[in-house]
């Protein structure tokens, strides 16, 4: 069986160290450098609907999504129930209107 260019690097030299490999985990560092990568930069949904019981769905979309800023859409005269269905859900980030003139921040929920 024909072994690839980048195979052989491995198995020529035996005594290189194992970290080298492409199987083994990477350290603690290596993994939270991983991981704030990944992250996504913004998060948004919009809510037009006015419902609490969806403003509530959306935020909870909104709380498991890796991202550094959250940010839900909503009509100007929704603002308030938005701001209190964040909080509900327990989600930090921020409520804004539509077009994005005004803009709340909720910082009682947990950031990761």
């Amino acid at each position: 069986m024909a072994q690839h260019r980048w195979n052989r690097r491995f198995l020529q030299d035996a005594e290189a160290a194992p970290d080298n490999l492409v199987y083994f985990e990477p350290d603690l560092a290596r993994r939270r450098r991983f991981a704030e990568r990944e992250r996504e930069e913004r998060a948004e949904e919009i809510d037009r609907s006015g419902s609490t019981r969806h403003l509530e769905r959306a935020a909870k979309r909104l709380k498991h999504v890796n991202a550094i800023d959250r940010v839900l859409y909503v009509p100007q005269w929704d603002m308030a129930k938005a701001e209190m269905a964040m909080r509900k859900a327990g989600v930090a980030g921020a409520v804004s209107n539509l077009c994005g003139t005004r803009r709340k921040i909720v910082s009682n929920g947990r950031r990761r």
